[in-house]
Parts: structure tokens; C-alpha cells; sequence
């Protein structure tokens, strides 16, 4: 037997009965693990009979690499080269009875509605696609080192905490490249031998001297955008609602700096209000039960609140020319909200 094979069905018999946490569509279920293939994992529901398989590409696999390490080191083993292995597995066909997937999670109350809210909150989102920072930083009205450290902290605020050590980070390296261009020293004038002759130069070459002066860019701007390239063609997903909210609702310059992103984010912008809508009819779902009359006022004003910040990310687009306030506002009631 294949050293690699024998690896496989040893994690295989370790981790049987492991429980395992998928996640599809926003709704996360917890199962018994049974095996798994290159395109398919196969699980069941504890204390049922019924055997299910879910595609890879239908799950949130960032969340089962984060929630059931086992699984995914399994995983792992199995997406190295390994044709012969993978023409011995045999894939399970078999439809399962019912799909937990199928039905749309209800939030029961209003604290379960801003738990799910909370997750939602921290899918992946794509970000701005950078074609030329001059732009941005002109219709936003922003210092580039301000946008690129307002860049890094997006992506620090876009985690379940934000990461304090990253935003400093990206802060300082920004910091860095502003100061080295401060601090660069201005040549020594020349000393004036001829004042006669140095007037008539002038005189004669006055066109030339009223030419603009460019200033050069630092590498370490040049390099952030480079890269920042790469992981949008890459469709790395390192931005979050939670990350917008967290900064927009700061004010200020960094809020500036992101709204002037969010402008450029069409798909972002969809995926946040969509996401704020779908929570919104739960809201309002809450608020009419029977059994909610307690809490019938505190749902009601979380739609509002919902609603409101769904409103005002429609309202950005391209043609808007200034960060509306209410905006800020939004997203500050949205995150007062969320669990801590």
C-alpha cells in the first residue's frame, strides 16, 4: 500500500465520529464527520441515520478550515497530486433525505438575529478595484499616505477583532514611506557668481522655470498598490461589512478615505445591502409574532435602524460627491447593536 494511502485511512479512522461544523448560504450546522474526496465531504446528522454530501465548492471552506482543523488537515492530504488515490474512491450518490440547508435559519428572537447578523458580518468581500490611485485620492480628496494606511486598517477592522498589531502595522509602513519623502533633504543652492547673467538665464528661460515640478512617489505606495492588484485579480476576499461599518462610523479622515473606496466597490456595496435587507425582513418577521409582544418595539427599531443603513450604502455611488453624515450615523447604530 501507497505510503500516501495508508496516511489517508489512518487520519480516516482517527477522525471518525469527529464532529464537524459546515457552513452554507449563512447558516452554520454542526454534523459527525464520515470521510471525504477531493469534491465532496459526506456527513450525518447526530442521532440520525441519514448519510449527506455537500460539494466543497457549496460550503464556506474558510470557515471549516477556522472551526474543524482535523477535517481540513484531512482535506489538505487529499488535494496534493494523487491520481491513482483518487481513482480508488468511490463517490457516494446516494441523495440525502432532508438538506439543513434547504430551509432558511429563523432567528427565534432578537438576540439570535444579531448573532447571525454579527457572522454575516464578516463574510468576505472583495474591495475597491485600483486602476489608478490618482484618482481616487483626487475625487475623495485624501493624502495618499492616508489612504494607505486607511486601506490597512480596512482589512484589520474586517476581522472578528480587530487586529491592533496589523493596524499599527500598515500604519507604519505608510508613516514610513510620508516621512522619507519629508525628510528628504533639498540640494544646496548654487552660489551666484554673475547676478547679471543669472537675471538674463532667467529672463530668457522663464518658460521652463514656471513648469510644475513632479513629485516622485515612493516605492513603498507603488509597492502596496501592486499588490493590492494582485489580490483583487486573485479574488482575495479581504474585506468585511463589519470592517466598512467600523471605520465609517469612526468619522474623520478615515472615513473619508474608506467612503471614497466604498464609491469605487460596486459589488461590495450589493453584498452589504442585500445582506442588511435579508436581516431587516427577519426584524420586522420578529416584531409581528404573537409570542414577541415584549420585544416588539426593540425589533421594529432594529429594522428601522437596518433599513436605514441598507438606504444609505445605496446611496453611494460613483456620481456622489460628498460622504453623506447619516451614513456614519448608520453604521454607528448598527455596530451599538451587534454582540460584543
Amino acid at each position: 500500500m501507497k505510503p500516501l494511502t495508508l496516511l489517508l485511512l489512518l487520519a480516516a479512522a482517527a477522525l471518525s465520529a469527529e464532529p464537524v461544523q459546515l457552513r452554507k448560504n449563512g447558516n452554520i450546522v454542526t454534523f459527525e464527520y464520515i470521510t471525504q474526496d477531493e469534491d465532496t465531504i459526506t456527513v450525518q446528522i447526530p442521532g440520525k441515520d441519514s448519510v449527506l454530501t455537500y460539494k466543497w465548492d457549496d460550503l464556506d471552506q474558510e470557515w471549516t478550515k477556522k472551526n474543524s482543523p482535523k477535517v481540513w488537515a484531512e482535506r489538505e492530504l487529499l488535494l496534493k497530486p494523487a491520481k491513482e488515490e483518487a481513482m480508488e474512491k468511490k463517490k457516494r450518490e446516494k441523495e440525502p433525505e432532508e438538506d439543513p440547508f434547504a430551509k432558511e435559519a429563523t432567528a427565534t428572537d432578537t438576540k439570535s438575529l444579531l448573532r447571525n447578523l454579527s457572522v454575516s458580518m464578516l463574510d468576505g468581500l472583495k474591495g475597491v478595484k485600483i486602476t489608478s490611485v490618482e484618482y481616487i485620492l483626487k475625487e475623495g480628496e485624501i493624502e495618499e499616505a492616508t489612504f494607505w494606511k486607511t486601506f490597512g486598517e480596512l482589512k484589520a477592522a474586517s476581522k472578528p477583532a480587530p487586529d491592533a498589531k496589523e493596524k499599527t502595522e500598515a500604519a507604519d509602513k505608510a508613516d514610513k514611506a510620508d516621512k522619507e519623502m519629508a525628510d528628504k533633504p533639498e540640494k544646496p543652492e548654487a552660489k551666484k557668481t554673475d547676478k547679471s547673467k543669472t537675471n538674463a538665464q532667467k529672463s530668457k528661460s522663464g518658460a521652463t522655470n514656471n513648469t510644475p515640478k513632479t513629485t516622485q512617489r515612493p516605492e513603498q505606495f507603488k509597492t502596496l498598490e501592486e499588490n493590492a492588484k494582485k489580490d483583487f485579480e486573485a479574488d482575495k476576499k479581504s474585506f468585511a461589512a463589519i470592517g466598512y461599518f467600523r471605520l465609517l462610523a469612526e468619522g474623520g479622515v478615515k472615513a473619508k478615505a474608506t467612503w471614497a473606496m466604498l464609491r469605487r466597490a460596486p459589488d461590495d456595496r450589493q453584498a452589504m445591502v442585500t445582506m442588511l435587507r435579508k436581516y431587516e425582513a427577519m426584524a420586522g418577521e420578529l416584531a409581528e409574532k404573537p409570542d414577541a409582544k415584549a420585544s416588539r418595539n426593540e425589533n421594529l427599531a432594529l429594522k428601522k435602524q437596518l433599513q436605514n443603513a441598507a438606504e444609505s450604502i445605496e446611496k453611494v455611488n460613483r456620481e456622489t460627491l460628498v460622504m453623506d453624515l447619516r451614513l456614519s450615523n448608520d453604521c454607528q447604530a448598527i455596530l451599538s447593536r451587534l454582540p460584543k
